[in-house]
């Protein structure tokens, strides 16, 4: 799947245009994209995906992608004179591209050295502009972060080298008392070895080798070594008795044959990171609280693409691929004794780059927009990193700051625990994937909150919360509860009590909050609870003193009504019988 970011670009030449002796070339074209066209088994439209390092020049409007394209190949050619693209996955095209076009190096004859421009040459006393220059390692893929760049391999792989010298043979002398002969006997390459911290690993002599390795790991430097021999006849003859004059040898010529020779080893080196999968490890895990509901933690033990859950479901890294040029092969040089000519390059290798689009992962899937996606991501959690200011000629955005992943927890209520025992982790190099099978982590324990107000005044409130598993009623002693504003952790004895600043009005609702299931040692899910508020009564000694104070203030005004009834006779309020006097 590819994405394109932008219709509109702009960008510089990368790399130089032929010079010298032999050509002029549009100022207006780019040496970015090979001139021959597509190749090597790669048709039209992938061919100009892999070239990023292009021209972007044309401002084309939407009827140059829709109406105004006769075929899928116009549309993508359109497409890439205007944006660059961004694969999800590494692609296949770049490696067969290579090493169908690394077949069309030609070497010079021992008069002529071929080289990218780039090329370091080395020289001996006969042996000239020699060069071992490393076409292309793959599968591979450089990984461009911060300032850095880092060239991702895989275990088992290959290196293309290309390699060439060219025999300074003296000038014959053919006049005065010391005459020479010079001509070349033998010149060849006595052998192209692919080294890895001083063992060979595989061996060639010809001048494009494809050399094979297998089983590497950790941070190798791919060495290839060239070893050059060249053998040359020297005469020499000397008169005894030169005849300047006529430029004679009035006497006799003795005569020295020698058979002097040169040896050079010339290097090209690539520092590496092997993308290894096979430390990667998960665990799933099941919920009391829901059988429908099951969670999972992948660790990919390395630099990953995506993590494949089903058909249809997978998980997102960092990471977008595009594939440029080499910019140093852009130029072909020929180098003889007399002269040096420059040409736009017919042998041009590409390259895979991964770059973070994204500061995290996410899910992808091909269910439809409106239905909810089957899979979440928990928590992802890694090294934090920034983005790599890319080549302004690259037509692509990195995000500023990214987490470069190193364990995802996941969580799913529509995928089968059946479904969960094994995710399919794919590395950042084309081909490195590891199927995990996720060891059984265990179930995330139903649990209980209870609720106590102990206290609740104008001063605010007091509650104490116990947490226990619901199955076993065990106390849980991790977590901690938050009432309102306020949280506290639960105690050995699961319980945690909390001061609330204001009293609450009628009721108090509380939460356990549980230490993210994938980090805990025991797993606990989230219970809540709702309590309320109780009467607020007067205690019996309050209800004593208000009887004894009403009782003092009412007393002595009972005494003083009864009495003035009493004096008038009972005809006041007619509380006493004047009768019974």
């Amino acid at each position: 799947m590819l994405v394109v970011l932008a219709l509109l670009g702009t960008s510089t030449l990368l790399g130089g245009l032929a010079s010298t002796t032999t050509l002029a070339v549009d100022s207006n074209s780019s040496t970015a994209v090979p001139t021959d066209g597509s190749d090597h088994g790669v048709n039209e439209s992938r061919f100009q995906l892999l070239w990023s390092e292009d021209i972007e020049q044309e401002n084309l409007s939407s009827d140059d992608f829709d109406a105004n394209a006769s075929s899928s190949e116009e549309f993508t050619q359109r497409l890439s004179r205007s944006t660059d693209y961004l694969f999800d996955n590494p692609i296949e095209d770049v490696e067969q591209w290579n090493s169908g076009d690394f077949g069309e190096y030609d070497a010079g004859d021992t008069a002529m050295s071929v080289h990218p421009e780039l090329a370091d040459l080395d020289d001996e006393r006969y042996i000239k502009d020699a060069h071992a220059s490393i076409f292309a390692v793959q599968p591979s893929t450089v990984l461009q972060s911060g300032t850095e760049s880092t060239t991702y391999i895989a275990p088992k792989g290959e290196v293309l080298a290309t390699a060439d010298y060219r025999v300074a043979v003296p000038d014959d002398r053919e006049s005065g008392p010391v005459r020479e002969k010079w001509s070349l006997e033998e010149a060849e390459l006595d052998g192209v070895e692919l080294r890895v911290d001083g063992q060979q690993l595989d061996s060639n002599t010809s001048h494009q080798s494809t050399l094979e390795y297998s089983g590497l790991s950790g941070d190798p430097t791919l060495t290839v070594a060239v070893d050059i021999a060249a053998q040359l006849r020297h005469e020499r003859r000397t008169c005894d008795e030169y005849n300047q004059s006529t430029d004679s040898c009035d006497g006799s010529w003795e005569t020295e044959l020698t058979h002097p020779s040169d040896q050079l080893t010339v290097t090209d080196s690539r520092n590496t990171t092997v993308n290894r999968l096979d430390t990667a490890t998960g665990t799933q895990t099941t919920f009391e609280t829901d059988d429908e509901q099951t969670g999972a933690v992948v660790h990919p033990g390395a630099v990953w693409s995506t993590i494949e859950i089903d058909d249809v479901t997978r998980v997102r890294g960092n990471w977008r691929f595009y594939a440029a040029g080499d910019t140093g092969w852009h130029t072909m040089v020929s180098r003889t004794e007399t002269g040096t000519t420059r040409a736009n390059s017919t042998v041009r290798p590409a390259q895979l780059y991964a770059v973070p689009m994204q500061a995290e992962p996410d899910v992808s899937s091909n269910v439809p927009d409106a239905v909810e996606p089957p899979l979440e991501i928990e928590d992802a959690w890694g090294s934090e990193h920034a983005g790599p200011p890319l080549a302004e000629a690259i037509d692509v955005t990195p995000v500023d700051q990214y987490v470069n992943s190193s364990s995802v927890a996941l969580q799913s209520e529509s995928i089968t625990a059946d479904s969960f025992d094994t995710v399919t982790v794919h590395g950042i190099v084309r081909g490195q994937s590891q199927t995990v099978s996720l060891a059984d982590d265990g179930i995330v324990r139903e649990t209980n909150l209870n609720l106590t107000v102990l206290k609740a005044d104008s001063s605010g409130a007091v509650v104490e919360a116990t947490v226990t598993e619901n199955a076993t009623g065990e106390p849980v002693t991790t977590g901690r509860v938050e009432v309102g504003n306020q949280s506290a952790p639960v105690n050995a004895s699961g319980m945690a009590q909390l001061h609330l600043e204001e009293r609450p009005s009628l009721v108090v609702d509380g939460t356990y909050v549980a230490e993210d299931w994938w980090r805990a040692e025991t797993m606990y899910a989230t219970a809540e609870d709702r309590s309320k508020i109780p009467p607020k009564y007067p205690k019996f000694a309050q209800l004593v003193q208000l009887a004894l104070v009403t009782l003092l203030w009412f007393l002595p005004v009972a005494l003083a009504v009864y009495g003035f009834d009493y004096l008038t006779g009972g005809t006041f309020l007619g509380l006493t019988d004047t009768h019974d006097r």
